[in-house]
């Protein structure tokens, strides 16, 4: 074999070897791919997941402050680094505890709010805490409520009324809604005459809007529609013994003249005139609130 042959075969064994080197240190490769790659992450950059060949640099921790709840946190990756804060306090107001603004804890177990310190109502300012400056009510002037209202505009049964007083304090004139009131019965009046076949009847009305209040029926007598007499010795001297007329289911017997109710056994029924003589069963109160007053002999 010539000289020129084996030098040929020395160096072709020498650079087959170097590549072979070569590529067992990664240095070269004999095989093409296409890079997987992998996101750059806080700490690594973007990586070739098959061959490991990176690109670029890591990205960095996106750190979010410590609180009193977690240490200084990444946002990403979610490392932590050095410990939490202390609590921030804020301290007590009148309506919340001493509490740390960050994560709403109370300072202590017994921790409780100050309370308001109420002044009292002026004739301008409604009733304030000093210290938060929160407010509650109204101005309130300095009143006598009862006995000493002024009645401006009287109430009736189916509008509101005003009374007025003067403020002790600095002079204003005060003014209060008087309520709707209930009806208020006038006096008994004939609303139909009594004839030898019928009954009369007498019936009384609010003053305010004429609404009936009441209504009694009377007999005929042949002296006139309203009729005579009385609960007493009945009318001019007459004495009346109608003891039948304590005969009756009704609850009450009522004197249409004189305006008073009585027991059925009442001594007096017997000398109510006929004329005047009536019966009810309705309640003690309504007949008081049409304008009765219960006998001072049986009290019904």
């Amino acid at each position: 074999m010539s000289g020129k042959v084996v030098k040929f075969v020395k160096y072709t064994l020498v650079f087959i070897l170097f590549c072979v080197l070569l590529r067992a240190c990664g240095v070269i490769s004999f095989t093409s791919h296409e890079h997987d790659w992998q996101e750059a992450t806080c700490t690594a950059p973007r990586t070739c997941a098959t061959c490991g060949e990176t690109e670029g640099e890591p990205l960095g921790h996106q750190w979010t402050a410590a609180t009193c709840q977690a240490p200084k946190t990444c946002a990403v990756c979610g490392e932590t680094e050095g410990g939490r804060t202390d609590h921030t306090w804020t301290p007590a107001t009148c309506t919340e505890p001493e509490r740390c603004s960050v994560c709403g804890r109370d300072r202590h177990w017994y921790s409780v709010p100050l309370g308001h310190d109420w002044q009292d109502a002026t004739c301008t300012a409604p009733r304030t805490c000093s210290r938060c400056g929160a407010t509650e009510g109204e101005p309130e002037h300095d009143v006598i409520e009862y006995g000493y209202w002024e009645t401006v505009v009287e109430a009736t049964c189916s509008s509101e009324g005003e009374a007025s007083q003067v403020c002790r304090k600095c002079g204003a004139v005060v003014t209060k809604v008087l309520p709707v009131s209930d009806h208020k019965a006038g006096d008994w009046e004939i609303a139909e005459d009594a004839t030898p076949t019928t009954d009369g009847r007498r019936a009384c009305y609010c003053v305010w809007c004429g609404k009936e209040m009441g209504s009694l029926t009377f007999k005929y007598t042949g002296g006139g529609s309203g009729g005579g007499g009385g609960s007493g010795g009945g009318g001019g001297g007459t004495v009346y013994d109608n003891q039948g007329q304590q005969n009756t289911t009704a609850t009450y017997v009522l004197n249409t003249s004189t305006m008073k109710f009585h027991r059925p056994s009442c001594r007096d029924v017997p000398r109510i005139s006929s004329a005047n003589y009536s019966t009810s069963s309705q309640s003690r109160d309504y007949l008081i609130s049409i304008g009765y007053s219960p006998c001072g002999h049986c009290s019904p």
